[in-house]
């Protein structure tokens, strides 16, 4: 009984797919006119670096996706594809929670309380607080 409810799981899930993955477009399928590819580098502090095709329209990433264009064969090597972190890349780029600007604690620590501060404030506190520090 445990063995088929497990088994039929796992046939369930593969069915799943997740929010942020995209089935991957064949390299020789033209973009629509207003959609411009730019070449981007994962940064999730993997060390890979893996490159990513982002799909742009009017200034904002619409999808992105891993490189297709090359074959599994160079120079005796694999071609380096990025993982579902460096494919969810947009998410992190327009996250809500995402810090924009330079912001300062106004409530006691752990209240989640700040206010946007300008860079110079941020720098100037930063350089007295290093200060302080020496």
């Amino acid at each position: 009984m445990k063995t088929t409810a497990i088994g039929g799981l796992a046939l369930a899930s593969n069915a799943l797919t997740l929010p942020f993955t995209r089935l991957s477009h064949a390299a020789d399928t033209p973009a629509p006119a207003s959609e411009k590819v730019v070449w981007s580098a994962c940064t999730v502090n993997c060390g890979s670096r893996c490159p990513l095709r982002m799909h742009v329209v009017d200034g904002a990433i619409k999808y992105v996706e891993t490189d297709n264009t090359g074959d599994d064969n160079y120079d005796g090597l694999h071609q380096v594809r990025a993982c579902l972190r460096g494919r969810s890349m947009r998410r992190r780029v327009y996250n809500p929670d995402r810090l924009k600007y330079p912001m300062k604690r106004v409530g006691k620590r752990g209240e989640g309380k700040f206010e946007q501060i300008s860079w110079e404030e941020a720098l100037d506190t930063h350089r007295q607080q290093y200060a302080a520090a020496d």
